[in-house]
């Protein structure tokens, strides 16, 4: 199996790239930085401080931006004070509320940090070139034929008490559902454009979109998040073959599903596709859901 590549990580590959594309070795870079071969090497690799991060980027014409606040580092602590405590902010990212406090007042810390902190606001980091705006992905929730069917009460609660609480709903109905986590986003906030962050269930628009919400459930979960999904039991579709197999843990659900306030049962089966889903995870759901056929990923 790949080893799991952290925010980061990916964030220290986006550096090596632009340096790699401006034509310039690394000790150039970080002369021009100036900065250490070693401290260098450390950033492109996804550790150090954000100043000698932001350093490097600016060597090489680019800047360490985030997605959710127009590009400003700064104004995440404004995102994050829309949403949750500091205190909540710490517990999420896995932080010290200390740490926290130190990247919203800009002093610098790990990079790290900042990433967990980011993805805990749903705020991604990005390189991106100097002048030019930050991408956000807009709209792409929006228009991805969102639906309200609701999952079934007694599905969820069965999940949650095999998975245990979940940290995040990025599918969440405008109205409280049945599914319960400490942050949602709903169609407005565009889950789709958001970091994802803990453990995470997903009942995703089941219409042309629902291609790139697997492809998202895949690359969270490579960063880190454990991903709980409820989607169709369709294993003839590229989609399946390219997310699901090989990728996640699947228990196939028994019957059709009553969605919402549906009088018929949804006209197809329907599974629960676990990505980076942990030992007990996956034990607590197959003791919590023992009709379920589990289909383990290897």
């Amino acid at each position: 199996m790949a080893a799991k590549t952290s925010r980061a990580e990916r964030l220290g590959e986006a550096l090596r790239e632009a340096r790699r594309a401006a034509g310039l070795a690394r000790g150039e870079a970080a002369a021009r930085a100036g900065v250490s071969l070693s401290a260098a090497k450390a950033a492109e690799a996804g550790r150090g401080t954000v100043e000698t991060f932001q350093a490097l980027a600016g060597a090489v014409g680019h800047r360490l931006a985030a997605r959710q606040t127009g590009g400003d580092l700064a104004g995440l602590a404004g995102v994050r004070a829309r949403a949750m405590s500091q205190r909540e902010a710490a517990r999420v990212a896995g932080l010290s509320r200390a740490a926290v406090a130190a990247v919203e007042a800009g002093k610098g810390g790990r990079l790290a940090s900042l990433a967990a902190y980011a993805a805990a606001l749903g705020a991604g980091l990005a390189v991106v070139p100097q002048g030019k705006p930050v991408g956000f992905f807009s709209g792409m929730g929006r228009a991805s034929g969102w639906h309200g069917w609701e999952t079934p009460a007694d599905l969820f609660d069965a999940v949650e008490r095999g998975a245990g609480p979940f940290d995040l709903d990025p599918c969440a109905p405008e109205r409280q559902g049945t599914v319960r986590a400490a942050r949602r986003y709903t169609a407005a906030e565009d889950g789709l454009s958001r970091e994802w962050h803990g453990r995470v269930f997903m009942n995703p628009p089941y219409g042309r979109a629902l291609r790139l919400w697997l492809a998202k459930a895949a690359s969270e979960a490579g960063a880190g998040a454990e991903v709980i999904g409820l989607i169709p039991l369709r294993s003839e579709t590229e989609w399946w073959h390219t997310f699901v197999v090989g990728r996640a843990d699947v228990l196939v659900l028994r019957g059709r599903l009553f969605f919402g306030d549906g009088a018929w049962g949804a006209p197809f089966g329907s599974a629960l596709v676990v990505w980076g889903g942990k030992p007990e995870t996956l034990a607590g759901l197959r003791a919590a859901l023992p009709r379920a056929w589990f289909i383990p990923r290897g």
